[in-house]
């Protein structure tokens, strides 16, 4: 389901940069380092990178679960830093993050029917009879039967307990739900059951989703919008048919070029791009251009301008000097 481009966004992210001081206190980590995107109410946003690209700082920050070193995160044109405590409190039940791994997830202790029940408690949600009936109809609304509500999460299969996550989420109403790498624990057997699930809550319920991962097919699967991220900054961002089938970054082209190809080797072309190095340290990232020093095509303009985030393609933009020029080959 795509969002409406000309409905105000329920997310609006503006400057965002999230740093962690080192041990010592004498440097920063530069997570997330000024970035800007707008999530419209209804869609699926895709947020890909590699590890330690800063996208998961991006979901939390997004929840609020981390606070901001700069720029503004809106909800629906508001500022929840600027609410009342009761009131922030009140307004995140709206704003839900559902984490890659459910078995931290869940307390070994309580009764899957306890986990789910408890964000009502917590919230203190009408009567004790309304919140169980809640409860159960969150875990109808994703498969899995009253019964399984007695038992344990040692009980339960890895797709189970993530059923029981988003069931727990589900309970509160939200309006978003950012999902982090939430099938990336899974087998390849049930994780495109998940993935339908999540599809047909956001068709029933009319759910919008940040959905972080750094499965590039699982991103197109799902996703409207896919936002490519690198050392803290987004590098494109676009409609998904537009991203996948037009990559207009060479990062991006790198990730498409390591996709699987379900062909006989016959059949395939020799496309691989292999990417020399490793991704620099977000301590004291490279000037310019962030992915310089591992792009085939860097020029030394690379390294005295920081690319400009430029509108190529409708609602399609990319940060590269030369991404509007198809033939520049490498210095």
């Amino acid at each position: 389901m795509a969002g409406d481009s000309k409905a105000e966004p329920i997310v609006s992210v503006r400057d965002l940069e999230v740093g962690f001081q080192t041990m010592d206190r004498r440097a920063t980590v530069k997570a997330v380092d000024g970035v800007s995107f707008d999530v419209r109410r209804g869609e699926t946003f895709g947020i890909i990178g590699e590890s330690g690209s800063g996208k998961t700082t991006i979901g939390r920050a997004l929840v609020f679960l981390l606070k901001p070193t700069a720029g503004t995160i809106l909800h629906n044109g508001v500022d929840p830093q600027a609410l009342p405590r009761k009131q922030f409190q009140s307004h995140r039940r709206d704003y839900q993050i559902i984490f890659q791994d459910p078995n931290a997830a869940l307390n070994p202790r309580m009764t899957i029917i306890s986990s789910v029940l408890e964000p009502l408690e917590l919230a203190g949600a009408g009567t004790k009879a309304e919140r169980l009936a809640r409860a159960q109809d969150a875990m109808e609304r994703v498969g899995l039967p009253q019964e399984l509500g007695e038992r344990y999460p040692h009980q339960l299969s890895g797709g189970q307990k993530q059923r029981v996550i988003i069931a727990r989420a589900l309970t509160l109403r939200p309006k978003l739900i950012v999902c982090d790498e939430v099938v990336a624990a899974l087998d390849m057997s049930i994780r495109g059951d998940v993935l339908n699930l999540f599809a047909e809550l956001q068709r029933d319920l009319g759910l919008t989703y940040v959905f972080i991962t750094h499965d590039l097919s699982v991103v197109s699967h799902i996703s409207d919008r896919i936002a490519v991220m690198y050392l803290g900054r987004f590098v494109e961002l676009g409609p998904t048919e537009s991203v996948s089938g037009r990559p207009l970054h060479p990062y991006t082209q790198a990730l498409l070029s390591a996709e699987p190809l379900p062909l006989p080797s016959t059949m395939r072309s020799d496309r691989r791009i292999i990417l020399q190095g490793e991704m620099p340290s977000p301590i004291d990232p490279p000037s310019g251009c962030r992915f310089r020093t591992r792009c085939q095509y860097a020029q030394s303009v690379c390294a005295e301008q920081t690319p400009a985030w430029r509108e190529l393609e409708p609602d399609h933009w990319v940060a590269c000097h030369f991404a509007d020029r198809p033939n520049f080959s490498p210095s």
